[in-house]
């Protein structure tokens, strides 16, 4: 047994101070994984360091001590106590740690102990040989890093990854209908004292390797508290700043990124380069969690991208703290970081491989829905006993049941609310059913009033049909007279025409009306329906009497002389029936007349026929704001001249064709439909010996003359001989 040595006291309190980085491992393991898996962080956390100590004592801590260049000789199994001895068993210990958050909440313990076990016997020493050990190959080509970050970060950061990308990725996490994009911290507080923890931890280590290489332990602190601090700061602001982006969790592998970084050159770099360095390893770590995550590699914790890529970047940046040897410096740092991330990555693989002839790597869907706590380690708790009996729940859907959890428990005020909803549930089905009730029984009435309504549409269909018949009956018979008279006439196939044009569009628009108002359901509907038939009867009237007194008139050959009236008079009514109809629509109506008008006389009927279709035309074809002007003067041949301009829109040659024999072929486009007031106003005006002339342009206006020859005229017994002319609306 050695005897004691007082320097023994500082090397051996600073090992010890590594175990910190144990109990930080844990705690932000436990504040950033699912409760259902707490036991099992902490159980791994326990056998790591068991493992961990037992082959760094027998087998690590020779294969770290001097020897040949790839590993120690010895000794194994050693039966004295050194510092060195102790400080290798805490090594071992805390880069053993950093396998369990890229593998955690899906590995069985006994596959994390596999990991475990690959990565202290085959791993760590040999690296550690390598890199610290004068007889070390990298040690030898200038390989420099003064507190893990290849030999502990990158290399437990690569062996890592691997493990997590042959264990694969938690159910659902990148595949599948319940996709979880991001898995929420259980206790963020956790995790942040345990990146303190870790942080406080490596500070031990950094110290014994300061101390061992001759360094200014202060300087190496102060690199990496500076680290820490500007990784965590640049974070914090990029959290401000895009939030969506770079969240607070972020934060927490900012602060491990950034001591991470500066490890290797901690001795090396000043204030300001250490800042840089904490500041790009922030950056660089938070980068390969996105690009570890675009791989579809599954690492809850953020293991591999905080100690791989972070430690990777303080590696080469060691290089350029000596300016003048850039390019070796860079060769030897380059090739020890190729050197570390493949041994671990091929050892680690080949490892895990291996051992899956062995041992069960990974729990099955079923357990790992359930949680680790219970599948691995048989610990029933209030999370586990809900779990099971919403299981039930599903499983018999067709009834509610009442949940059972530890009265006293933070789960069983969950499982009371729960009970409580439920029975406020089940009160809202029963009135829902009474409200169902009455809302069947509203139908029921609803059904009885829509039956009653069917039949009075019914019969208003019945009613609107026999109208429609009976306008359809006294349209046959009027054109059964018609044709009467106009086989007297001479003019059948003229009379024809002129009413199967007339009538036929409006019996047509009657005939649909009827059957719309039979489909249709809707009692305002129906009485618009009922509306228009009653409009289109009242047009059909209209339309009616025009061909009776188109008849008539082309029954005479002279204008009757039993009704004569004075023209004054004649034009009287003409304004006093026209200019509320032009006044409604907008139109001003200007009426005059000279004074030789005022001394003659004529047919009442057919003047009245002619001075009113030529003005009701021109009004109805006037837009709004337009302008009619009738005319009544003697002409130089004692005839009557009626003329009436308006600024309508015209009408077109085929258009006029038409208004004025309505016995003629249709013009395409044209309605058939359309009145014969104007070609009834010819045939007047023809039969008082006169010509009815139209001049129109579209879009200007129409000009309309009726002359009337003066033997078809009388005098006036009323005439007047004042001179000038009369107006009315000027």
């Amino acid at each position: 047994m050695a005897s004691p040595s007082p320097h023994d006291v500082w090397p051996v309190a600073a090992a010890l101070s590594i175990l910190l980085v144990l109990a930080g491992q844990v705690t932000l393991e436990s504040g950033l994984v699912r409760a259902k898996h707490s036991v099992n962080v902490a159980a791994k956390a326990l056998v790591q360091l068991g493992l961990a100590v037992l082959i760094a004592w027998a087998i690590g801590h020779g294969i770290m001590n001097a020897g040949g260049p790839l590993a120690g000789s010895g000794p194994f199994l050693p039966d004295e106590a050194s510092p060195a001895m102790l400080f290798h068993i805490v090594l071992t210990a805390g880069a053993v740690a950093i396998l369990s958050g890229s593998t955690a909440e899906r590995t069985t313990l006994r596959g994390h102990a596999a990991a475990v076990a690959i990565h202290a016997l085959l791993i760590v020493p040999l690296i550690a040989h390598w890199a610290w050990t004068g007889t070390g190959w990298l040690k030898s080509i200038g390989f420099v890093d003064l507190a893990g970050g290849g030999v502990i970060h990158v290399a437990g950061g690569m062996a890592a990854l691997v493990a997590s990308a042959l264990i694969g990725p938690r159910t659902g996490r990148f595949g599948g209908a319940r996709r979880v994009a991001v898995v929420q911290s259980q206790a963020f507080p956790f995790a942040a004292l345990g990146a303190l923890l870790l942080w406080l931890g490596w500070f031990g280590f950094a110290l014994g390797q300061a101390q061992a290489a001759g360094a200014s332990p202060a300087a190496v602190v102060l690199n990496l508290m500076l680290a820490g601090a500007a990784a965590v700061v640049a974070v914090f602001i990029a959290n401000q700043t895009r939030p969506a982006a770079v969240s607070v969790i972020d934060m927490v592998h900012a602060t491990l990124a950034g001591v991470v970084a500066a490890s290797a050159g901690a001795h090396l770099f000043a204030p300001l380069g250490a800042i840089a360095v904490g500041a790009v390893g922030a950056a660089v770590a938070i980068a390969g969690a996105r690009l570890i995550r675009a791989m579809e590699i599954d690492d809850p914790l953020g293991t591999a991208p905080v100690h791989l890529f972070a430690g990777a970047l303080g590696l080469i940046a060691v290089a350029l703290c000596d300016p003048s040897n850039l390019a070796g410096g860079l060769a030897a740092q380059a090739v020890g970081l190729l050197a570390i991330t493949t041994w671990s990555a091929a050892i680690m693989a080949a490892g895990l491989i291996a051992a899956r002839f062995a041992v069960k790597l990974r729990v099955d869907q079923d357990q790992e829905r359930i949680g680790l706590n219970v599948s691995e380690h048989a610990m029933t708790t209030d999370v586990a006993i809900l779990v099971s009996q919403l299981g039930s729940l599903d499983r018999n859907a067709g009834s509610f049941a009442y949940l059972e959890a530890d009265a006293d428990g933070e789960l069983g005020q969950v499982a009371r609310e729960y009970n409580r909803a439920i029975d406020i549930f089940q009160a809202q089905i029963r009135g829902v059913k009474e409200k169902l009730n009455l809302a069947e029984a509203a139908v029921d009435q609803a059904d009885r009033t829509t039956a009653q309504l069917t039949e009075d549409l019914a019969e208003r269909d019945r009613k609107l049909e026999e109208a429609t018949r009976e306008v359809a009956f006294l349209t046959d018979q009027v054109a059964r007279s018609l044709v009467a008279v106009e086989s007297v006439q001479g003019m059948r196939s003229g009379l024809v025409k002129l009413i199967g044009r007339t009538f036929r569009q409006p019996i047509e628009r009657l005939h649909l009306m009827a059957k719309r108002a039979g489909s249709s359901r809707h009692q305002a509907d129906i009485d618009a329906l009922i509306e228009a038939a009653r409009e289109e009867s009242a047009r059909l009237a209209r339309r009616l009497a025009d061909v009776i007194d188109y008849a008539q008139a082309s029954s005479f050959e002279t204008p009757p002389v039993a009704d004569r009236a004075p023209m004054e008079k004649l034009i009287g009514e003409v304004n006093l029936l026209y200019r509320p109809r032009a006044e409604s629509k907008g139109v001003k109506l200007r009426v005059v007349w000279t004074p030789d008008v005022s001394s003659m006389a004529a047919s009442a009927t057919a003047l009245r026929k002619i001075m009113g279709e030529l003005v009701s035309t021109a009004i109805g074809s006037t837009p709004e704001g337009g302008l009619v002007n009738f005319s009544a003067r003697r002409g130089p041949d004692g005839e009557l001249v009626l003329d009436v301009v308006d600024s309508g829109a015209g009408l077109s040659p085929g258009q006029l064709a038409q208004a004025l024999d309505p016995t003629a072929e249709a013009v395409g486009g044209q309605d058939e439909g359309a009145g014969i007031g104007l070609a009834l106003v010819k045939r007047l005006v023809e039969m008082h010996g006169g010509t009815l002339s139209i001049r129109s342009r579209l879009g200007i206006g129409t000009q309309m003359r009726a002359t009337l020859r003066v033997d078809g005229l009388g005098t006036s017994a009323t005439a007047s001989g004042h001179s000038g002319a009369a107006a009315f609306g000027t």
